[in-house]
């Protein structure tokens, strides 16, 4: 999810308090705080030799030691006020993903995706799913040896949030081209939609 589309939700229930959910029925307890904001720039290669880059925001949520079950959640509104002292500052991407990072002694820290909302008596709940890996090449559909296609999508069991990525091919011959993970020819930056999607 975008930042914006994000910030929108939230937004329309500033009136709300604020929940995030780890899994469906499991919420970060109350009392949480939001103990960091950050602007993230990644670049990296996939086994197919490509260079992608792109840009996420990701949102710090930490539970305290001596917070108890029947500690109140944050209000939206106190959520945004933050965040606003923090694009003052920092300047946060407003086109990039979302993410949520979280942990705690039964989960390991992990940056969340946003995949979506959910309105309760009570309050505002902020969807999340797990992360997890996958093989670019293979996933985005596209041909290792022609990138033409602008716009990619890949069939989900669960609605997909895409993310913006700057794709560079490289031509560095370590394997067979003929195989999943093989070498790219063209060199030429390509804007694509790379579907990051889970079964939730």
């Amino acid at each position: 999810m975008k930042v914006n589309d994000f910030l929108t939700a939230i937004r329309n229930n500033s009136d709300s308090p604020l929940l995030f959910e780890i899994k469906p029925g499991l919420v970060v307890q109350g009392g949480y705080h939001v103990t960091e904001i950050k602007n993230a720039q990644y670049e990296t290669i996939d086994c197919g030799n490509s260079l992608h880059s792109w840009q996420e925001v990701i949102v710090q949520v930490w539970v305290p030691e001596e917070a108890t079950a029947e500690d109140a959640h944050m209000p939206a509104d106190k959520f945004l006020k933050i965040w606003d002292v923090v694009d003052s500052r920092l300047n946060l991407y407003k086109d990039a993903e979302i993410r949520i990072e979280y942990g705690d002694a039964e989960h390991v820290t992990s940056n969340y995706d946003v995949h979506g909302f959910a309105e309760t008596e009570d309050g505002f709940v902020v969807q999340m799913a797990p992360p997890r890996t996958m093989c670019k090449p293979r996933e985005i559909l596209v041909p290792l040896q022609d990138f033409a296609a602008a716009t990619l999508e890949t069939v989900s069991c669960c609605a997909p949030s895409a993310r913006e990525e700057t794709v560079t091919p490289l031509n560095i011959a370590q394997s067979d081209a003929g195989s999943c993970c093989g070498p790219n020819e063209t060199q030429e930056p390509i804007q694509i939609a790379v579907t990051n999607a889970s079964c939730c």
